[in-house]
């Protein structure tokens, strides 16, 4: 299940990711909010995996969804704060496919700002 996160810059669009995430979340959430963000400038996605993020369900494994697109996103940058390695690969080999930026933030300690820090590189 994805998590808008609100309050963000108007360039920034972010999502906390808990429990699985599933090609439903990707289809009929991240894509619609992307395509209103989709401008010249490019789109700044942050991604924060939640305390209870467990990866990908099935049908995001076996690509149920929709990667392929009449026009493509103009997406610039990617920062991912998560510790799950496998996911930051995945996040990662999609960025290097769409050509944009890609960051990962490992969330090591509770106390610190990771989503500040995130935003901060994106807004760079």
């Amino acid at each position: 299940m994805l998590t808008k996160i609100d309050d963000l810059p108007e360039s920034v669009i972010g999502f906390t990711i808990h429990g699985a995430l599933s090609a439903d979340d990707y289809n009929n959430v991240v894509i619609p909010a992307l395509d209103v963000r989709d401008a010249e400038d490019g789109i700044e996605l942050l991604l924060v995996t939640g305390t209870d993020f467990l990866g990908t369900d099935l049908g995001s494994q076996i690509g149920a969804q929709q990667f392929r697109r009449e026009k493509p996103l103009h997406i610039k940058k990617i920062a991912l704060v998560t510790n799950n390695v496998g996911f930051a690969q995945g996040v990662q080999m999609f960025a290097m496919l769409a050509h944009a930026e890609f960051k990962l933030i490992r969330d090591e300690f509770p106390d610190k700002d990771y989503v500040g820090e995130a935003v901060a590189w994106l807004e760079k």
